[in-house]
């Protein structure tokens, strides 16, 4: 641990320098670049004067490259366009707008992002293992270089290729389309911009930075859901009077006029017809009648890998019942206990999956939660339930809407795919192998 300890904050240096450094140089610069240590260390001896020439001639080069590249930045400004949203695991691309702000035209330019660095911590360290990390030798699972660095890739959160920008002419502007893969869900930051110009050989780069801060809500990865799970319990009775993030409340449809009563709500009074009788009255709505399905995440556990497929599974079965008639809670637990409604005229899915994207496994008891749902199954024509694993928490759960008549689906998320040791009802699914599970349901 000590050794780590002092280990990460210089590894991280190291990363960041080498990123910096490869940057720098293009093909046939690292190319010449060689060539010129091959014959500085052959020069060496001065009697191949040829080979020294030689040297002498590449050494000059190089330093002209250098030279050049830094008597002269673009005059240029940046403007990235993110999407709203990108996925988790889908390749996505956007665009860097490229203004020329100066007196000549700018050619052969590169346009890279930097999304801030982010390396992993030694809780993280130990808990989680690099794919393949088992064959590498015992030195290098010794030492964790290697599961540092794909951490490290992994916090960052995304992969991005340097952009070509087609010529800028003067006060004018050029886009540039940047090829971008997202590594998990979550925020992803983004520092600044890098627009790289090249020498006038085309060996070196100049960098010139950009301050360009944003963030990009990386949403789920998401699965067909080849069956859908209907429940035959129906339409239930939704009482008006509720927070707007509980219920809808009372139907859209006028049915009379009545008198004002202590406790109706002041929108509900028809002014007009109060102004005519000289007294309030209010308006009354027929009762509703609608399907309001709920989707309980578990967040209790300890395993990551397992608690991702969660996420992913969730994330399906919201966008599988985006256009379905009636509402759809999503229930959770973070620092409390939440619930996220989508449909008719609620914040839609879209909303869900944001809340699903920033969600992390949490150690806060279940009480909470558990009250939540007790108080809240009256209103539920049935639920689905996402677990990972089945343990005396999610027990407790199920129960707690299974024994208010509440009809169920539950999938299950294991290492292993054993079906023999749940519920034969029950939808298991192993870590890993999300995809064949749900389409062999």
């Amino acid at each position: 641990m000590a050794f780590r300890e002092r280990a990460f904050p210089t590894w991280t240096r190291l990363t960041t320098i080498n990123r910096r450094a490869t940057r720098r140089n293009s093909d046939r610069g690292r190319l010449l670049q060689t060539g010129t240590f091959i014959c500085g260390a052959v020069g060496l001896d001065t009697d191949l004067s040829f080979v020294y020439q030689l040297f002498a001639l590449l050494f000059c080069t190089l330093v002209f490259a250098r030279l050049s590249i830094r008597v002269r930045s673009p005059e240029v400004s940046v403007k990235r366009q993110l999407p709203k949203y990108a996925t988790a695991g889908v390749p996505f691309e956007y665009l860097i707008t490229v203004t020329n702000n100066g007196h000549h035209v700018e050619r052969d330019l590169q346009a890279l992002d930097n999304p801030k660095i982010i390396p992993p911590d030694l809780a993280q360290f130990e808990r989680m293992r690099e794919p393949g990390e088992e064959t590498r030798n015992a030195y290098d699972r010794w030492l964790g270089f290697h599961r540092f660095i794909w951490l490290q890739k992994l916090n960052t959160g995304i992969s991005l290729k340097p952009a070509d920008v087609p010529d800028v002419d003067l006060l004018s502007h050029a886009q540039a389309i940047v090829e971008a893969t997202p590594l998990r869900r979550g925020s992803v930051y983004f520092e600044s911009t890098t627009i790289l110009h090249p020498d006038p050989f085309g060996l070196n780069y100049g960098a010139t930075e950009f301050d360009n801060q944003e963030h990009l809500t990386v949403l789920p990865k998401r699965y067909p859901i080849p069956r859908r799970f209907e429940f035959k319990s129906g339409r239930h009775f939704q009482p008006g009077g509720i927070n707007s993030t509980w219920s809808i409340g009372e139907s859209d449809e006028f049915v009379s006029l009545r008198d004002y009563r202590d406790g109706d709500p002041i929108r509900k009074i028809h002014w007009a017809s109060s102004a005519k009788r000289d007294k309030p009255v209010v308006k009354e709505f027929q009762d509703e009648f609608f399907v309001r399905q709920a989707l309980v995440v578990d967040t209790f556990g300890n395993n990551p890998a397992a608690f991702e497929d969660v996420i992913s599974v969730a994330a399906s079965l919201l966008v599988d019942r985006e256009n379905l008639d009636g509402l759809m809670d999503l229930y959770f637990m973070s620092t409390r206990p939440e619930i996220i409604t989508a449909g008719q005229g609620h914040a839609q899915t879209a909303q869900q999956l944001e809340a699903l994207a920033n969600l992390q496994l949490t150690d806060r008891g279940s009480s909470d939660f558990v009250s939540l749902l007790s108080e809240q199954a009256r209103r539920m024509s049935g639920c689905l339930m996402v677990f990972s694993g089945f343990s005396e928490q999610q027990e407790t759960l199920l129960a707690t809407v299974e024994n208010r008549g509440v009809q169920t689906a539950v999938f299950i998320i294991t290492e292993k795919n054993d079906r023999t040791a749940y519920r034969s009802d029950f939808f298991v699914l192993a870590s890993g192998d999300i995809e064949a599970g749900l389409k062999a349901i």
